[in-house]
């Protein structure tokens, strides 16, 4: 049985696209999509966010949330001269609507909220990318656990994700310090709506 696409683009009176999606997740649990790619591998680079919508309120009705873009082919083939164009991009899904019901039963103070850029599949399952800490910048290497639990430390419920991290620039992949890679391991929990590290105690 095939997957059931849940992230899809699609324009007026055509068919719908599965495609991957690159999205930031925000600290304050709202999501901002940043790219995606089509069946054919091309990459769709999101110039402009018109709108988002949540699907409960429009007339088709579901669950999840729809936004407005302008795209733009990362990748411009001699014989196309149509580049830009605008979609609308559905992530059909409740993990994505946005909820912002993290409330003061949650808090700790050893938690802290942080950004975190994921790969989001048409079935919506997810693959970790890079996610900030402060001035920090680390790319997920490599994602060696996940499990459904709550940190000893800071409480709350959620998705556990145990990763192989590197600490890299702002703008590209690199050492910050080129004679010396700075990798570690690191715990990020993905709490309804939000994601969350654990500050250090002391």
């Amino acid at each position: 049985m095939a997957d059931k696409v849940i992230i899809y683009v699609k324009q007026s009176n055509e068919p719908l696209v599965p495609v991957t999606v690159r999205i930031e997740w925000l600290p304050d649990g709202k999501i901002k999509p940043l790219m995606y790619w089509t069946p054919d591998n091309s990459c769709y680079l999101i110039k402009h966010i018109y709108e988002s919508t949540r699907l409960a309120f429009l007339k088709e009705g579901g669950v999840g949330i729809r936004f407005k873009v302008r795209v733009e082919l990362e990748e411009i083939p001699d014989n196309m001269a149509h580049v830009r164009h605008e979609t609308y991009l559905y992530f059909t899904d409740g993990r994505f609507c946005e909820r912002g019901f993290i409330d003061q039963r949650y808090r700790h103070p050893s938690k802290k909220y942080v950004p975190v850029t994921v790969d989001v599949f048409p079935n919506a399952d997810y693959e970790l990318v890079y996610f900030r800490v402060d001035d920090n910048r680390y790319m997920v290497e490599k994602t060696l656990k996940v499990e459904p639990r709550a940190s000893f430390q800071a409480g709350g419920i959620g998705i556990w994700h145990k990763v192989d991290v590197r600490l890299v620039n702002d703008d590209n992949n690199e050492d910050p310090n080129p004679d010396k890679s700075e990798r570690r391991q690191a715990a990020l929990y993905w709490e309804l709506d939000k994601w969350f590290t654990v500050r250090k105690s002391g």
